[in-house]
């Protein structure tokens, strides 16, 4: 999915040459976000994600906040999803089986397959998971390596790899659609309290996940750069949505042209229902951790301590999220669902700034020394390089969010803005009105169970020793 659409994006929007290093600055980027996240990360046992992150540094009400904005944006990011995933199957359908299918028929019957698969257990889901990713990495490896194999004008051009082409066209807008592309991978923490060691898994599954991410974007965006060469890449036209199905043509060669292009959209359509059902179930679990500090109703709530949501906060996101993206199945056009994709990233981008800033603040207030490699100085520092730079590329993208999807109906320079702030102020607002009216629950705000407040294990007392018996 990487390959398919946030790369040729950037190469299209961004116009830059050294897309593949945009790339890799983002994944820098973010790794200040990660290393903080490692440390306090560690203290959290919740499944409400950022929203538990955000209350230990930033105070209950601006994680009520967090939590209703993030909320939102996997919303919108499913929504827009889905909407992709219509479009696909439109196109698989017309190509294998010479059958119109419109695009609100093909949402209707994905979203009738995702409805089937949100109930499948944890388990299950994360075997799937694996064995697509696994199959669709494999893919990625081939495509990269014939791209390599087949340059432009006979020689491997490296241009794509030289800082001095960072400043080919607009870097701001690129590394905005860079930054998006590792939305998801935040989801960790929602996961804690079905672990049996998340001290352990959850830092390192946010790192690998970043670090896999960045790997892949970057090896895959050079590759292309060597295919095509790097000055037309960057000249894509339109959203670049060609670039990777044209090249995926040329190395099948004339006669296994139309056989090659299905099996990608094939891969595509798997890779996106799972990719509904994973982001349903972090968005789920998040929704359980709200009811469970009785923020929302306790019929969203899981059943037991560590257990899988109940079916109410499993079918709430994927209705909503279906809602929206059957009305906006109306548009001829996919450039509704894509820019619901962006927008809802840069609310996810937002939140991580928030979060860094609870970070650095946690370890600023408190008297860990749990800091890691790093120690506590090395978190507050990640953490604040994290919201100068997340942050910078949040205001800037959503204030001009024109350039970063220029295909955004006019009404979107206000309104982007102007959701996110009712979004995030209605969660607010509800905070401060719980802490006058319920005061219990206020308290109970992202509270979990951090590590200083878990019961310390009880002390192994060794058996009684029999008394040793001397026979003569």
């Amino acid at each position: 999915m990487l390959l398919w659409s946030v790369m040729p994006a950037a190469w299209a929007h961004g116009r830059v040459v050294a897309t593949p290093l945009v790339f890799l600055l983002a994944g820098l980027i973010l790794l200040a976000y990660v290393v903080g996240y490692r440390g306090l990360g560690r203290q959290i046992r919740h499944t409400g994600g950022l929203y538990a992150q955000v209350s230990l540094g930033l105070g209950r009400a601006v994680a009520l906040g967090t939590a209703a904005l993030v909320f939102v944006a996997y919303l919108g990011i499913a929504a827009g999803f889905y909407g992709l995933l219509a479009r696909i199957m439109e196109t698989l359908v017309a190509s294998v089986f010479d059958i119109d299918l419109s695009p609100t028929v093909a949402l209707l019957i994905g979203l009738a397959v995702i409805l089937g698969a949100v109930r499948l257990p944890l388990r299950v889901v994360v075997w799937i998971a694996i064995v697509v990713a696994v199959e669709q990495l494999v893919g990625v490896i081939w495509f990269d390596l014939v791209a390599l194999n087949t340059p432009a004008g006979d020689s491997v051009s490296f241009d794509a790899l030289d800082p001095g082409w960072l400043l080919s066209g607009s870097f701001a807008v690129g590394l905005v659609f860079a930054v998006t592309a590792f939305v998801g991978s935040e989801v960790s923490t929602s996961y804690s309290t079905e672990l049996a060691n998340p001290v352990r898994s959850v830092p390192k599954a946010t790192v690998l996940s970043y670090v896999l991410t960045t790997l892949i974007l970057v090896f895959s965006a050079w590759a292309v750069s060597v295919a095509v060469g790097p000055e037309n890449a960057a000249a894509a036209p339109g959203n670049g949505e060609s670039l990777v199905p044209a090249l995926v043509a040329q190395f099948a060669g004339v006669g296994g042209q139309s056989l090659a292009i299905d099996l990608v959209l094939i891969n595509l359509v798997i890779g996106l229902f799972v990719t509904g059902v994973v982001i349903n179930n972090a968005a789920s679990r998040q929704v359980a951790g709200l009811a469970r500090d009785g923020v929302l109703p306790s019929v969203f709530a899981v059943k037991a301590p560590g257990g899988e949501p109940r079916v109410a906060a499993t079918y709430v996101q994927p209705a909503l999220a279906g809602l929206i993206a059957f009305v906006a199945s109306f548009s001829e056009t996919g450039v509704l669902a894509q820019w619901l994709i962006v927008a809802a990233g840069l609310a996810i981008v937002g939140s991580l700034t928030l979060a860094s800033a609870a970070t650095a603040l946690w370890f600023l207030r408190s008297e860990a020394e749990e800091g890691g490699f790093f120690g506590w100085e090395g978190q507050v520092i990640a953490g604040l390089t994290a919201v100068v730079t997340t942050g910078g590329l949040f205001f800037y993208g959503v204030f001009q969010i024109r350039e970063v999807a220029p295909g955004a109906p006019p009404m979107a320079v206000w309104l982007v803005p102007l959701l996110i702030a009712v979004v995030f102020g209605a969660g607010v607002t509800y905070a401060l009105v719980l802490r006058g009216s319920k005061p219990d629950v206020y308290a109970a705000i992202g509270k979990g169970l951090t590590s200083r407040e878990r019961p310390a294990p009880a002390p192994v007392v060794p058996p009684p020793v029999p008394p040793q018996q001397h026979w003569r």
